[in-house]
């Protein structure tokens, strides 16, 4: 009886460390330091909104979308660190290819989304 015991005590502290260690780990990797990300507010339906989340320390960011490669609109963006700005397209994309860019200090980021 006493080695079931030791058994069981071992094996719970076993997963309480493979648990904390795991929940420490998990925890780095979800603190993002610099980076910025772009998508689509919404991927099934038909708006070409989208939106740009900035982790990183400039806030200047441009964009430019092409609707079957002909530039449709450009505009700039101010996005402070740690905060998301949408971006509304009004204008009607009935059959279209969609391709977004947006350029932040040295690095482009494209998405695409056809109607």
């Amino acid at each position: 009886m006493s080695n079931q015991k030791i058994i069981l005590i071992s094996l719970a502290i076993f997963v309480l460390t493979s648990f904390s260690y795991l929940a420490i780990i998990e925890k780095k990797q979800h603190q993002i330091k610099d980076g910025w990300f772009l998508y689509f507010e919404n991927i099934n339906d038909s708006s070409a909104n989208f939106t740009i989340e900035n982790y990183s320390a400039k806030n200047d960011f441009s964009w430019e979308i092409f609707a079957d490669n002909n530039s449709l609109k450009k505009g700039d963006s101010q996005v402070l660190k740690g905060d998301k700005k949408s971006v509304t397209i009004d204008e009607p994309l009935e059959g279209q290819s969609l391709k977004i860019i947006v350029s932040h200090s040295k690095e482009t980021k494209e998405i695409y989304k056809n109607f």
